[in-house]
C-alpha cells in the first residue's frame, strides 16, 4: 500500500464513525497488524505515521501507534534511527525455533534469536514496553514447558504478551485451547511478574476473528 492509502483507510474510518456514530468519530489507537509485514513495506509506513503524528495530519500520539511485525530485521535496524516512539508488536508465537519455523516462515531467515538481539537495541521511552503476540494452539504450544520456555527468553525485558487464543475455522488442522488451558498458561507467566493479558474473540462467529476469512472456501492463519 502507498501513504496515501494507508492514511487514506485512517480517514475513511473516520467519515464512517462521524456519519454512523456522531460524537464517537475520534479515533484513539492505530495498529498496524493482519496486513502482511508491514515492515516490507516501510517507507510507507514510515510517512504514514509522520503524518498520522503531526499536528498539521491527525495529531494521535505517538504511543497510541503500534507496528506488528514477524521479525523482519531489516527493517527493525532501521526502526531506532527513523519511527523511534512507535510502539512496536513481535508475532512471537513460540519460543521453540522449530514450531515458529512451522508458523511463521520467515523465522528461517531471521531467527528468533537474532531478531530479540536486534529489538532488544530499539530505545525505548520510559514507559514504553515491547507487545509479544502469542497465538494458543491445543497441543502445539499451550503447554507449561512452552509458557517456561517464554519466560525465560523475554525474562529481564520491558515485555507484555498478548495470549491469543487461536480461533478455528472449517478445514485448519490447528485447533484453539480449553479456557483451562488457556488459565494455566497465563498462571506460569503471572508467576514470573511478565504482565499478561488473554484477549477475547470478536467476530468468531462468522469466521471474522483475527486470523480467519469469512469464507468457508478459504483457510488463512495470520503468521506471515
Amino acid at each position: 500500500m502507498t501513504t496515501s492509502e494507508i492514511v487514506g483507510q485512517f480517514l475513511q474510518a473516520w467519515r464512517w464513525l462521524a456519519k454512523n456514530r456522531p460524537g464517537e468519530e475520534r479515533i484513539l489507537n492505530i495498529v498496524f497488524m493482519g496486513q502482511g509485514e508491514p515492515l516490507h513495506n516501510f517507507d510507507a509506513v514510515k510517512k504514514a505515521c509522520e503524518i498520522f503524528l503531526s499536528q498539521h495530519g491527525t495529531s494521535i500520539g505517538v504511543q497510541k501507534i503500534t507496528i506488528s511485525t514477524a521479525g523482519y530485521i531489516p527493517g527493525l535496524k532501521r526502526w531506532s534511527r527513523e519511527i523511534p516512539g512507535v510502539n512496536l508488536a513481535l508475532s512471537l508465537h513460540s519460543p521453540f525455533e522449530e514450531k515458529r519455523n512451522e508458523l511463521i516462515p520467515i523465522n528461517r531467515k531471521y531467527p528468533l534469536d537474532e531478531v530479540l538481539a536486534t529489538i532488544d537495541k530499539i530505545p525505548l521511552n520510559k514507559k514504553q514496553f515491547i507487545t509479544y503476540e502469542y497465538i494458543l494452539i491445543k497441543d502445539f504450544n499451550d503447554s507449561p514447558d512452552d509458557a517456561k520456555k517464554l519466560v525465560e527468553i523475554l525474562a529481564g525485558k520491558r515485555a507484555y504478551i498478548n495470549l491469543i487464543p487461536f480461533n478455528s475455522f472449517p478445514g485448519s488442522h490447528y485447533q484453539s485451547p480449553d479456557l483451562d488451558k488457556i488459565e494455566k498458561f497465563k498462571e506460569v507467566l503471572d508467576t514470573f511478574k511478565i504482565p499478561t493479558l488473554i484477549r477475547s474473540a470478536k467476530g468468531d462467529d462468522v469466521l471474522a476473528a483475527c486470523g480467519q476469512l469469512n469464507s468457508k472456501n478459504q483457510i488463512a492463519i495470520e503468521c506471515k
